[in-house]
């Protein structure tokens, strides 16, 4: 079932935008509201407003906007009943079950979260307890500490110790199947699916524990294991080590990327803290979006093999079309960055990190050493894999720049490129198609929002809508939803929240960002009344010019195809609809 819009008032009213944004993101207070850099897109001068009166935000920059929960479901990434599960768990308030499921399916999230928990305490136990497991830690160098703070544990070379501990407890091989934690077999049963191998909880940044990643001791294969998909892991979502690390990467200001789980305990453990692991996969664009809410560069530090090379121009360009700052730190051959802090430490480490290379510099060497561009062939093919990655550049002083650069690498007419260039299909990302859309709505704003935003102040100015217009003539559908629904609002003497009116739409990105800025607009308004009357006569003069110009498009055809019935009783519409204009 939906969550009560009851419940929803509560939760709201008990939080404090202020409070829950100004964790994220720094700021300042002026006038009745605060100020700071938008969270949501690079910005140098601060154009991020709160309101705690309207308890909404906006940027006058990429005009991001909503309420506290529209602010949590962008930052976090959440859903809508997620971010009010969110600040009612805050606030105190208990919520009924979520989205029609039977209380089976939607308590299976929890479970699975409490089985991983027990698995945890299971692996740590079974560690403490093998003097072979602790050995090998020991020798990697992996301290009791750092085995503490990363809950690092161990499976026993066994096919049911894991199964016969939860039986003991009453848990249901069925639900640890779901965990990933066992496997069926031919018999109708099942066996532990790790052991013989060390594992790491993967945690998200609520710090609840969502599967797991186990090593082998030895040089057997594979030699890495993960858990399968789950209701509540996906590889594709979560990055290994952001929970612990995010707060040391928003500090530095960029991420070091690495690929494995030593490769990143070893070098926090040295206190390399600002970087993150990726689960054994290409980065997606979720794991970028996840990242980029702590940073907005960062530096891959990629093994200096094949694999290590190919998954660094792999991952490049998702950064760029994210518009993320992307290095590439190369390590020395045969050195990974384990083995590199365990032989030179964290201090040449870092050093490394700064050497980085930008993503054209890198991409271009390995390129040229692949390609024979002495051939027109060879060019042709450097070409063919560097504009995609051009293109991908928002910055069109950079872009251009870059160009001039490959045709000078290239030997080549920098015309010629930019014809190729032409011919690279654009790939958008959704921010940047959101964003495109908002600067089109900036740039056409129509009475019909200048009417929302003073309708939004309630009382005598919905009555003065009322009289002159009825929904159906506001032509934006989004934004005629919204009158409906402040007409109902008003109708039943109800308060017209701005903030509540958004969480109506279910946080809609699109309704929160028309009403956040209707808001704003609403505030730098002098003269309401006149602007609303200006507006209200400006939306008919619109509609009457729309209802003429269908009307001259059907006289013409009724013209055309001799209906003289038709023809008379259209061209009798259009004078009486002439006389109003004239009035």
């Amino acid at each position: 079932m939906p969550i009560p819009e009851n419940l929803i008032d509560q939760v709201q009213n008990r939080t404090d935008i202020v409070e829950v944004i100004s964790k994220y993101v720094p700021l300042k207070k002026t006038g009745r509201n605060f100020k700071g850099n938008c969270p949501f897109h690079h910005e140098k001068t601060p154009s991020f407003i709160v309101s705690p009166d309207k308890q909404i935000y906006h940027c006058f920059g990429c005009a991001a906007g909503g309420n506290v929960f529209s602010f949590l479901m962008k930052q976090e990434n959440i859903t809508f009943p997620e971010a009010v599960e969110m600040l009612a768990e805050k606030v105190g308030i208990v919520l009924p079950r979520q989205s029609g499921q039977s209380k089976e399916q939607a308590s299976l999230a929890n479970q699975l979260y409490k089985v991983n928990e027990l698995a945890t305490e299971y692996f740590q136990y079974h560690l403490a307890n093998n003097a072979q497991a602790k050995e090998y830690l020991a020798k990697r160098g992996i301290g009791p500490d750092t085995i503490k703070e990363f809950n690092i544990g161990y499976s026993p070379e066994s096919w049911d110790s894991l199964l016969t501990f939860f039986n003991k407890k009453g848990v249901a091989s069925d639900l640890l199947e779901k965990a990933g934690l066992v496997i069926p077999n031919d018999r109708g049963g099942h066996y532990d699916r790790f052991r013989k191998r060390i594992i790491f909880p993967i945690v998200d940044l609520k710090d609840k524990t969502l599967g797991f990643g186990a090593r082998v001791l030895d040089a057997s294969l594979p030699k890495y294991m993960n858990s399968p998909e789950t209701t509540i892991y996906s590889k594709g979502r979560n990055l290994y080590g952001l929970n612990i690390s995010r707060e040391h990467i928003k500090k530095a200001g960029h991420a070091l990327i690495v690929e494995g789980y030593l490769d990143f305990i070893i070098p926090y453990q040295a206190g390399v803290k600002n970087l993150i692991a990726t689960l054994g996969t290409a980065l997606t664009i979720d794991q970028v979006k996840l990242l980029k809410r702590f940073a907005n560069t960062v530096i891959m530090v990629y093994d200096p093999d094949e694999a290590g090379e190919a998954a660094s121009l792999r991952n490049t360009d998702i950064f760029i079309a994210e518009d993320v700052n992307v290095y590439i730190a190369e390590l020395p051959a045969g050195y990974d960055p384990d083995n590199y802090i365990q032989k030179f430490g964290a201090e040449a480490f870092e050093k490394l990190a700064k050497s980085a290379k930008n993503i054209f510099d890198y991409k271009i060497e390995k390129l040229l050493g692949r390609f024979n561009i002495k051939t027109s062939n060879g060019k042709a093919a450097v070409a063919g894999e560097m504009l995609p990655t051009i293109s991908k550049i928002n910055n069109a002083v950079l872009r251009s720049d870059l160009m001039k650069r490959l045709a000078e690498k290239l030997g080549v007419d920098p015309d010629a490129l930019k014809e190729e260039l032409k011919k690279v299909k654009p790939d958008y990302s959704a921010r940047q198609i959101v964003a495109k859309a908002v600067e089109v709505r900036k740039d056409t704003r129509t009475a019909q929002e200048m009417v929302l935003a003073v309708m939004l102040e309630g009382g005598a100015f919905v009555d003065a809508v009322k009289k002159s217009l009825v929904p159906d003539e506001f032509v934006n559908t989004s934004i005629r939803d919204i009158v409906k629904a402040i007409f109902d609002m008003h109708d039943q003497n109800l308060e017209i929240n701005p903030a509540k009116m958004i969480s109506h739409f279910n946080n809609s990105s699109d309704a929160a960002v028309i009403i956040s800025e209707a808001v704003n607009l609403s505030e730098m308004m002098l003269d309401k009344e006149r602007v609303l009357a200006d507006c209200i006569a400006r939306i008919k003069k619109d509609n009457l010019n729309y209802q003429l110009t269908e009307l001259r498009s059907a006289i013409k055809t009724a013209h055309d195809s001799n209906d003289e019935t038709r023809l008379n009783d259209l061209i009798k519409e259009y004078d009486s609809l002439i006389k109003i204009t004239k009035v």
